[in-house]
């Protein structure tokens, strides 16, 4: 059953990732997809926009939501935290470049709010199950 969650989420993202316009989803539910045979590659290295608005803010927080969730799922179904930041990085990376091929704009910059989403509950596991081996060492 926790991989099917794992694999609708995944969906999920795929869907938020490759749908034309990510306004157009949020705003009217208008799910479309666009296949672009001949992405603008040079696009995948462009910086950081200096102009943050509050539409750009909250896409950012939904990257590192989105894969924070999906972290936390993956914890839940397997013990190795490396097996799960590779997985969940190379699924980020995989998202963004796939959305040049869908008239989006993935960016290296956008693995990096991925990334936060990925090794802050990576981090939490960590601490917590340190903290509770800690626990039972002093029981015993």
């Amino acid at each position: 059953m926790r991989s099917l969650f794992i694999l609708v989420w995944c969906g999920v993202i795929l869907m938020f990732t490759c749908t034309v316009s990510f306004h157009d989803l949020i705003h009217f539910g208008v799910v479309q997809f666009q296949w672009d045979v001949n992405p603008p590659y040079l696009e995948f290295f462009l910086p950081f926009p200096s102009d943050v608005s509050r539409d750009l803010f909250l896409q950012k927080l939904g990257h590192i939501l989105a894969f924070q969730f999906l972290t936390i799922l993956l914890l839940m179904k397997y013990k190795s935290k490396f097996l799960i930041l590779l997985t969940a990085s190379s699924f980020a990376a995989l998202t963004e470049f796939l959305q040049l091929y869908f008239h989006r704009g993935g960016r290296v910059f956008d693995i990096g709010f991925d990334l936060i989403g990925i090794l802050v509950p990576l981090a939490l596991a960590s601490i917590f199950t340190i903290s509770q081996s800690s626990r039972m060492s002093v029981k015993s």
